[in-house]
């Protein structure tokens, strides 16, 4: 089956402290989770970048409700393409906050996440990043 992947980056409108964060993620999953989307959201400072698998329609709906969010601002779409194969398929919206050092093994993470060249590299070190997290965070 052919799929497609997104990768977008965003900012908060708001302070997202942990309780923010994990009332995005469960809103987040019961519908990912119907729809067959799959990704992550990463959150640091206030800067979300998210990937995001699955059909092509059902992405089309998900960018659109995502882009009349108030919770976040500046939608912007860094990557998008088809895919074979999702790299995270096992979570319906997987969360690494990037602030917690316990992922500081992840290089560039602990630098500017909103620096397009940092962004660039890890879209291009995707599948690494990918393997990284499923190992490290639930």
């Amino acid at each position: 089956m052919k799929y497609r992947r997104i990768i977008y980056t965003s900012h908060a409108t708001k302070h997202f402290n942990k309780r923010n964060l994990l009332d995005l993620l469960h809103d987040s999953r019961a519908f990912n989770e119907m729809d067959g989307i799959s990704g992550v959201l990463i959150h640091k400072e206030g800067l979300f970048l998210q990937v995001i698998e699955g059909e092509s329609l059902f992405l089309d709906d998900l960018l659109e409700r995502l882009k009349r969010d108030p919770r976040h601002d500046d939608v912007t779409i860094i990557n998008d393409q088809p895919t074979d194969t999702k790299l995270f398929p096992k979570w319906s919206m997987g969360c690494a906050d990037f602030d917690d050092p316990s992922l500081s093994l992840i290089p560039g993470i602990r630098t500017d996440i909103s620096n397009p060249k940092v962004i660039d590299d890890l879209i291009k070190r995707l599948p690494e990043i990918a393997t990284l997290l499923a190992e490290n965070i639930e």
